[in-house]
């Protein structure tokens, strides 16, 4: 045998010997499955996170299971199958499977989390979830049309009151560059949770009297018709139909609709939440976004005019009901990884566009709106995400009655009966 054959045997022999033992050790790993991609607009760069975790290191696999519909039904269904994935994101669902979930409060990611992102997720001093970022949701705006409507650069701190607001719909929607002043999506989860938070969250400045409202629409002595911040509320979601790019159908819009819409500037505003920003991004990474409150008045010292919803959307949570200990063990790694590892600290921030709330994080967003969220946040301007309170299957109960409202099926009057009546039905 020469040595030119004898070297390439012992090439083959080794390349054969890596493979077998990467393949050992690829049998050797813990799967940790996750339910969904924690948000459906991060669907892919969340994959690729999940390909560069499970790349770095041979101890545990990540693996995405794909979430399809109501969220509550198919947790419900993979826990009663004995399927319940490692790691689930929740929300409302988190009071529905609380006492299966791993106290998570020594963790790492825990340990450094900012004070009070865990509040919704703390029963008796332990810890029970990830908070995944701060989100805050209003009138996102693109600042270009803005600044073309008023001739100048836009301020957003000329906008407290409705009249105000209303002007400036009117300038934007006279524009010969855009379709229409706005683009109101008739989702129900944007219209009922979101939208109704508005109506709920203005209602006092006082978080035990916000509370004592729900209170007294579950026990009937609440009048939604007489009420001033329902008229108030009622009256900027009229203007804002107005003005709907969509108008003669209010509910045919998808979400990319909305993306499409306000990235490539055919409307000015849009009624969502900064969770839009790696999509609007993608449509058009040269223009800068903005967020503006929902105005429910014209005094400008009235609750809630210049303040912006900001809140934990959900949390990601570790099953300890059906996973192994060594499954438990490696979430806690992988979550633990996008809070102190570089790779994953520039997927939270850079990719998923995630508010970071972990004093570890040395990465920080720099986009426009996202500082914008951020300085209304330092400076006291948040609003409680009351939709948080609400139960499971609350605001697509209410964002069916919202529909009705955008389309013209029912008046005021039927709106506020409606969502009376839902809240007297909860238990």
């Amino acid at each position: 045998m020469t040595n030119n054959v004898r070297r390439t045997v012992f090439v083959l022999f080794i390349l054969l010997l890596t493979l077998s033992v990467a393949a050992v050790q690829a049998q050797d790993r813990v799967q940790v499955t996750i339910l969904g991609t924690i948000k459906p607009e991060i669907a892919e760069p969340f994959t690729e996170a999940v390909a560069a975790y499970n790349a770095a290191q041979t101890q545990y696999e990540v693996v995405v299971i794909p979430r399809d519909g109501d969220p509550v039904q198919m947790m419900t269904s993979l826990s009663a199958s004995g399927n319940m994935p490692t790691i689930n994101n929740m929300g409302q669902e988190f009071g529905l499977f609380k006492d299966t979930l791993c106290d998570v409060t020594d963790t790492t990611f825990s340990q450094h989390a900012f004070p009070g992102t865990q509040s919704d997720v703390t029963i008796d001093g332990k810890v029970y979830g990830m908070p995944i970022t701060i989100e805050a949701f209003g009138l996102l705006y693109n600042q270009a049309v803005l600044d073309e409507a008023v001739g100048g650069t836009f301020d957003p701190a000329t906008i407290t009151t409705r009249s105000a607001l209303a002007e400036l719909l009117a300038a934007v929607d006279a524009l010969d560059s855009t379709q229409a002043a706005i683009h109101l999506s008739g989702l129900d989860w944007s219209l009922g949770a979101h939208f109704t938070n508005v109506l709920f969250t203005d209602q006092s400045a006082d978080a035990a009297e916000r509370v004592a409202f729900i209170d007294a629409l579950k026990d009937g002595s609440s009048d939604l018709a007489n009420n001033e911040v329902f008229n108030g509320w009622a009256d900027t979601l009229d203007l804002l139909m107005q003005y709907n790019q969509n108008a003669p159908s209010p509910l045919a819009p998808t979400y990319d609709d909305g993306v499409l819409a306000l990235g490539l500037g055919d409307v000015g505003f849009w009624f969502m939440g900064n969770w839009a920003l790696p999509n609007l991004f993608e449509m058009n990474p040269d223009v800068d976004f903005g967020i503006l409150p929902v105005p429910v008045s014209d005094d400008a010292a009235t609750y809630g005019n210049t303040a912006i919803s900001i809140g934990v959307p959900s949390n990601l949570v570790i099953d300890c009901a059906q996973s192994s200990p060594e499954e438990q063990a490696g979430a806690i790694d992988f979550l633990n990884w996008f809070v102190t590892d570089p790779v994953g600290q520039d997927f939270w921030v850079n990719r998923f566009n995630f508010l970071p709330v972990y004093d570890t994080f040395e990465i920080q967003p720099q986009d426009a709106m996202s500082q914008q969220i951020l300085q209304y946040a330092a400076d006291g301007l948040s609003l409680q995400w009351m939709n948080n309170l609400y139960p499971a299957g609350g605001w697509q109960a209410m964002g069916a009655s919202m529909q009705k409202y955008v389309v013209g099926q029912i008046d005021r009057a039927a709106l506020a009966a409606e969502l009376e009546a839902y809240w007297q039905s909860v238990e």
